[in-house]
């Protein structure tokens, strides 16, 4: 060994090295500075770090064989230097170590270099690939030239539903598309530029996915159906009318309000027998599963958010103010607020709302009745449709013609109204404070609105035939159908009486009879649904006019009070039917398809009322017998759908009083928001 060390000690190799080792150190540092001034690529920088680190044992190789001293040479020297062995211990073995020494840094320095960079880097990489995948990205989708998105129009009785989902793990998007005024479900796989139809859909809306992305369910007037994501037949899974609102929960099972939310029930997504979860005598609309089916989110009519929990049949408010309500996976709950899309912290634990809410979007179409064009998936992808929350109304006239004339009443959340019987003024309620209140509108003097009521949650006004008093149902159990003495001057106090206040936990007035008797449209039993009274306001006397298994509301007198036309699904789906008053087993339908919210006109010879966005009128005969002619459209526009009768009728049929929504294009784009939950 020591004399291997002294032949290396006189040999070139340990110089050679040491000064390669030196230069391969002194090019690293330069192409750290000089190649990526250049943008170049890593792998560049990766190359020549490997070729001087091959370098090193090559230079190396060739110095030892192209030494050109002899073996005599070497072995003097090596006789010369072990009889100075201060110089064998301090010299060849120091200068030994110390290109070992170098040698290894060198080494290592490469190995760092070229290896533990590269790992670095990717790493690097792949956490720069994490950091992109939680940055918040926004972008849309447009729809063909010959499609828009299907709205509130396009629905049943023109009440939006829910017009888009997306998948739980954001792989496919459904709307439902306006072809030609015909409906029809789309696909969008989320990888893919094109939609496809699903054939079988035709005429169904408020789509909703299986947890797997398997299926889809969604809606006709009639049934709930489920169709292969990939096209297929679909399956009728049950009869169901008038839902608003469905999911699928991850045990397979499918929740949704029907009868207009006036039941909860479930049904497996295999089909079978409809469980029914809670029969209301609140109307609840819009479930959604909490986690481990801890409970189920709903919006009420008053727009207050509850929480109910299945197992205890136990329902209690949740939030104020907003419909519509999801748990997001942040422990969140969003939901449609009065202005914006809001969020609120909500604990499982104590399945409570923890500090404020706060808004988190804008600019979301909002339907009328609450129903927010807005879906996510559980990866937290966001899709939206942009546009305006068609809850803010403007009060308008609107001729037989739809020709329109402005009243000065600014635009606000407005709910259900009455004209009084000279039609100078209006009662309406306003809903976008913290609890809805009667006002009273002068349209001679075009004043500020005087109110009537202060927190009541009053709803349904409906004047008396003299003008001298209204009448209104109210959102709280406690304060149900009262009556109030109207002092329309302000010269004294408003005196109010209760009208049976133990009767029913929903009461909507809904026409005086020229006796004074006033029909009212209740909600007597959960699970009876609405139904017709006649309440005789002097003694309070009670007495059914058509009480059934299925919903009987909105009724209207005629002038002699000799009908009643009203509002029924015995059908199936609602449409006009007359009733002579006396209540006999004769009954008439006179509405052709859809039809709701009956109006007679003053002097008895027609019947107006709703259907969808269309206002039809019926011509009328009741004498010798009753006789209705054939339905006319009158006109048709964009107006409020609001719980009870939306329009009031003045001057014979000549004007209508309507409450007009916001200026909406039909959409063609869907918005798509990716990581938008980090923003919460």
């Amino acid at each position: 060994m020591q004399n291997f060390l002294q032949r290396l000690n006189h040999r070139k190799v340990f110089r050679v090295a040491t000064v390669y080792s030196v230069v391969a150190w002194l090019l690293m540092q330069i192409l750290d500075i000089v190649l990526p001034t250049f943008n170049a690529p890593l792998w560049v920088n990766q190359t020549l770090l490997l070729l001087l680190l091959l370098g090193l044992p090559l230079v190396t190789i060739l110095a030892w064989l192209m030494d050109s001293h002899t073996e005599e040479e070497n072995e003097q020297k090596i006789n010369s230097s072990q009889q100075q062995k201060s110089f064998i211990t301090g010299g060849s073995i120091v200068n030994s170590l110390a290109f070992g020494l170098i040698f290894l840094a060198v080494t290592f320095l490469l190995m760092d270099r070229f290896l533990l960079s590269s790992n670095e880097q990717a790493n690097n990489s792949q956490n720069n690939g994490n950091t992109s995948q939680q940055i918040v990205q926004r972008t849309n989708i447009l729809l063909p030239s010959d499609q828009t998105i299907a709205l509130a129009e396009m629905m049943p009785l023109g009440v939006g539903r829910k017009s888009l989902a997306i998948s739980n793990q954001g792989n496919f998007l459904a709307y439902v598309a306006n072809e030609s005024g015909s409906l029809k479900i789309y696909i969008r796989p989320m990888d893919s530029f094109e939609a496809y139809p699903l054939n079988g859909t035709e005429g169904g809306f408020s789509p909703f996915f299986s947890p797997d992305e398997q299926w889809l369910g969604f809606l006709t007037p009639t049934h709930i159906l489920k169709i292969p994501v990939s096209g297929g037949s679909p399956q009728t899974l049950t009869e169901s009318t008038n839902v608003y609102g469905i999911t699928w929960g991850d045990d397979n099972n499918i929740v949704f309000s029907e009868r207009e939310g006036m039941r909860i029930a479930s049904i497996s997504a295999d089909g079978g027998q409809k469980n029914i979860l809670l029969e209301s005598t609140d109307l609840v609309m819009n479930p959604a599963l909490l986690p481990d089916n801890k409970g189920i989110l709903l919006s009420n009519l008053s727009s207050v958010i509850q929480l109910f929990d299945p197992e205890t049949g136990v329902v209690r408010p949740l939030i104020p103010r907003g419909r519509d309500a999801r748990y997001i996976d942040s422990g969140h709950i969003v939901y449609a607020g009065m202005e914006s899309y809001m969020a609120a912290s909500f604990s499982l634990e104590t399945m409570s709302i923890e500090g404020s809410a706060f808004p988190i979007l804008d600019g979301v179409l909002v339907e009328a009745l609450g129903a927010s064009q807005l879906t996510f998936s559980n990866n937290g992808i966001l899709a939206y449709i942009p546009g305006a929350d068609m809850g803010i109304v403007t009060p308008v006239w609107t001729d037989r013609n739809g020709n329109e004339t402005p009243i000065s009443l600014i635009s606000r959340r407005y709910g259900s109204f009455d004209l009084s019987p000279d039609a100078s003024q209006v009662a309406i309620s306003i809903v976008d404070g913290p609890d809805s209140d009667v006002w009273v509108y002068d349209f001679d003097r075009q004043t500020t609105p005087q109110r009537l009521t202060v927190g009541k949650g009053a709803l349904f006004p409906k004047w008396s035939l003299d003008g001298s008093n209204i009448v209104f149902g109210a959102q709280n159990p406690a304060n149900s159908d009262v009556r109030a003495r109207l002092d329309i001057q302000g010269s004294g106090a408003v005196e109010s009486a209760r009208i049976d206040s133990d009767f029913a936990d929903l009461i909507a007035p809904d026409s005086w009879g020229e006796n004074g008797e006033l029909v009212v449209s209740a909600i007597s039993q959960a699970d009876q649904g609405l139904d017709l009274y006649v309440i005789d306001p002097e003694d309070q006397e009670r007495r059914p006019f058509l009480v059934t298994e299925n919903s009987e509301w909105g009724a209207s007198f005629s002038p002699n009070s000799d009908y009643v036309a009203y509002t029924t699904d015995v059908s199936g789906q609602y449409q006009i039917n007359v009733k002579r008053y006396p209540p006999t087993e004769e009954r008439w339908v006179i509405s052709s398809g859809y039809g709701e919210e009956p109006f007679w006109s003053e002097d008895g010879s027609e019947i107006f009322y709703r259907r969808g966005n269309q206002w039809l009128t019926i011509p009328i005969k009741t004498s010798p017998e009753f006789e209705a002619g054939v339905p006319e459209v009158l006109f048709e526009g964009p107006y409020g759908n609001v719980p009870g009768i939306s329009y009031g009728v003045a001057d014979n049929g000549e004007k209508f009083f309507l409450l007009k929504q916001p200026e909406q294009e039909l959409p063609k784009e869907i918005n798509i928001v990716n990581n938008w939950s980090i923003e919460i």
